[in-house]
């Protein structure tokens, strides 16, 4: 597992979360496939009070050793 930063741009709020696993695919995009429970939870808390959030366009960025690369959220 390895522990993700979510964050919130405009208002800055930001939780953690889980990747079950993460992975680039055949176009260069990188991936972290995580809980759905835990996703829509840690989505709530950032979105919450902030207007028109969308929990797809969260910046989603590993803790360590990874070069702030940034990861789309597939949740399950």
């Amino acid at each position: 597992m390895k522990t993700m930063t979510v964050r919130e741009i405009s208002r800055g709020r930001k939780t953690k979360l889980n990747a079950k696993t993460t992975y680039q695919t055949d176009s260069g995009e990188w991936v972290a496939e995580v809980d759905g429970t835990e996703f829509r939870q840690a989505c709530s808390y950032v979105c919450q009070g902030v207007r028109d959030c969308v929990c797809e366009n969260l910046q989603v960025q590993a803790d360590l050793d990874d070069d702030g690369k940034e990861y789309r959220v597939l949740s399950r």
